[in-house]
Formats: C-alpha cells, structure tokens, sequence
C-alpha cells in the first residue's frame, strides 16, 4: 500500500524543483490555451494520481511508477537531483524516461523501451493533451501517431486500461482538429 507521507514528502520535493530550480529553458507555469496558469508540477501530480488509480494494474507497477512519474520532467526541466531515499527502482524508470534531446528523440527512443516505460510515458503524454496543449498541427499529427503506438503496447501488455480509454478519446477529439485528417 502507498505511504502517503512519503508519497506527500516526494510530491513536495518535485515542485520544489520545478517551482525553485527550473532550468533557463524550461518552464516552472503551464499556460492553457484560455490563458489560466499552473504551477508545472501539477503535470507530474495529475500523470502519478491516475496511474495510482488505475487498479486493473498491481501496487508492483502502480507505486513505483508514481513515484517516477512525480519526477519524470525533474532532469529534463530543472537543475535538482533526485531525493536521496528514492528507491533504485524509481531512479531507474526516471533516467529510462528522461530525453534531453525533446519530442523529437523521445518519440523514436520510447518506442524501444520495456513495455512499463512505454505505460509511462502513456500517462504522460495523454496529460498533455487532456491539458489541451497548445500544438502546432505537424507536432499533434506526431503527437497522436506517437500516442496510438504508445496505447497499442500498452494494451497487448496490460490490457485495457482506464489510461488507454482516455488517451483513445483525446486522440480522437485531436485528430479531428488536423485540417487533413
């Protein structure tokens, strides 16, 4: 079962790294298309709650991968290191899903990671585009056609999840929005 003040102390470590250690290139604030602003950790808090909600998948795969998905943009966006008692584990999963070279590395290297990594950037991925973000039409086609090979593992691997239903449904609505599609 997940400790929660363990899980609530990591929660605040990873937004104190991206509210106090966000690189110069980065950003520490989500900005949605109607113009309202989030602190950027809430992206890693939305993406570690669903997966800790997804209970069609074990405790094995869900905490760990909370925990990751707390920190997955922490090396990618900001200066900080990793909390000294995280676990081997979760330090693993955020190297496998950190990509300095951005979208354009990621999309090709993910492809070829184990399956959970993959799962991973799933719920990553689709937080973006539940955010509604602001895409240029080239990068959403990338995005979803990316996207749709990310579901298809995820459900031969692990089923049907609550993930993939709603990364279906965001792909749908997007795909609607590219004038050739």
């Amino acid at each position: 079962m997940l400790n929660t003040q363990v899980f609530l102390q990591h929660l605040i470590a990873a937004a104190e790294a991206h509210n106090n250690h966000t690189r110069p290139n980065a950003k520490a604030v989500r900005t949605f298309q109607n113009g309202e602003k989030n602190p950027y950790w809430t992206h890693s808090l939305w993406c570690a709650v669903m997966l800790l909600l997804d209970t069609q998948l074990p405790e094995n795969i869900r905490i760990p991968g909370a925990y990751a998905l707390l920190f997955h943009d922490v090396f990618e966006d900001t200066s900080a290191d990793l909390p000294n008692d995280l676990p081997e584990e979760v330090r693993r999963l955020v190297d496998e899903m950190t990509y300095q070279g951005g979208f354009e590395e990621e999309k090709v290297a993910v492809l070829s990671k184990p399956p959970l990594i993959q799962l991973l950037k799933l719920y990553d991925k689709t937080a973006t585009l539940y955010d509604g973000g602001d895409f240029y039409p080239q990068i959403l086609g990338e995005w979803i056609e990316f996207m749709k090979k990310l579901v298809t593992t995820v459900e031969r691997v692990y089923g049907q999840l609550h993930i993939t239903l709603l990364a279906r449904e965001l792909i749908k609505k997007y795909r609607a929005l590219i004038p050739s599609a």
